[in-house]
């Protein structure tokens, strides 16, 4: 019987791979492969991208055959028609052993509260989860879910479509400009929350970054060790924008720098959101 366990995430840009060590989750890899391009809802992914995934599904299983590995697709694969997804799950079968998931938005969100459920004692935190074509945001009070907000067409990939010269070797559109512009589509919130969890890589993310992260002194959690002032997440998203090439941006992630391509996206997308809810600390997270 295999005991340890890998789960894959795959999203419409990344798919990010996590280990599960004492009931926990500990993110190991990324790998981008943008999902989007080719893509149609009646045929799926591209050739092209099909392959690249199953290449790296391939050697996944590969390097982990002691492991059990679980795979959980999201995003534009449940846009596929039925038909399409079949095809996907039947020819990733066929190729590599592996059962390719396509699960539910609310499944989804059920696993990521799983992750942060109960983190931050019993107060007030606001989950921020961005993903290639859609954001999602929770609102929690220890274990209780009191609101959710999925935001379709909000997402990282749908803002560097609106915005390509966002990765100019320094960003082509405005920091600023960008904030005003998703605040104006972003919901009214009733909870007047502080906290925020970033969820998604950011904490591998702002440690290459060498954003201004200070010890989590809000709650002890191995897996959350840090927290970022808002005010200092607006200064390092400005030097992200205007100082830091989209080249010097890569370089921090040799093993797979097409995932930087997303980062000033997304922390506009984060600013935004932590500017428009009052948000006084960031906490983030792999998860």
């Amino acid at each position: 019987m295999k005991e340890e366990k890998k789960i894959l995430d795959v999203g419409s840009s990344t798919v990010k791979v996590y280990r599960v060590a004492n009931n926990k989750l500990k993110h190991i890899q990324n790998k981008s492969i943008f999902f989007k391009e080719g893509f149609t809802s009646d045929f799926g992914i591209s050739e092209k991208n099909k392959k690249l995934l199953i290449d790296f599904l391939k050697q996944t299983k590969e390097d982990n055959q002691d492991a059990l590995i679980e795979i959980y697709a999201t995003s534009m694969f449940r846009k596929m028609s039925t038909r399409a997804q079949q095809q996907l799950v039947d020819d990733i079968f066929e190729s590599t052993g592996l059962y390719f998931g396509i699960i539910p938005h609310d499944l989804e969100s059920f696993y990521m509260q799983q992750a942060l459920v109960g983190k931050y004692n019993n107060e007030l935190a606001l989950i921020i989860n961005i993903g290639g074509e859609s954001t999602e945001l929770i609102v929690m009070k220890g274990r209780d879910v009191l609101k959710t907000h999925e935001l379709e067409n909000l997402g990282v990939g749908t803002l560097i479509t609106k915005y390509p010269e966002i990765n100019n070797p320094v960003s082509g559109v405005g920091l600023t400009d960008l904030v005003k512009e998703i605040k104006e589509i972003l919901p009214d919130i009733d909870q007047k929350v502080e906290t925020a969890f970033y969820s998604g890589g950011e904490l591998t993310y702002m440690k290459l970054a060498d954003y201004t992260l200070t010890k989590n002194n809000l709650f002890q959690d191995g897996s959350h060790p840090n927290l970022i002032s808002f005010t200092n997440f607006k200064k390092n998203n400005n030097d992200i924008f205007k100082k830091i090439t989209l080249n010097e941006l890569e370089k921090l992630m040799p093993e797979n720098p097409k995932w930087m391509h997303g980062a000033r996206a997304c922390s506009a997308i984060a600013q935004a959101i932590c500017e428009k809810y009052s948000i006084k600390n960031i906490i983030p997270s792999d998860s």
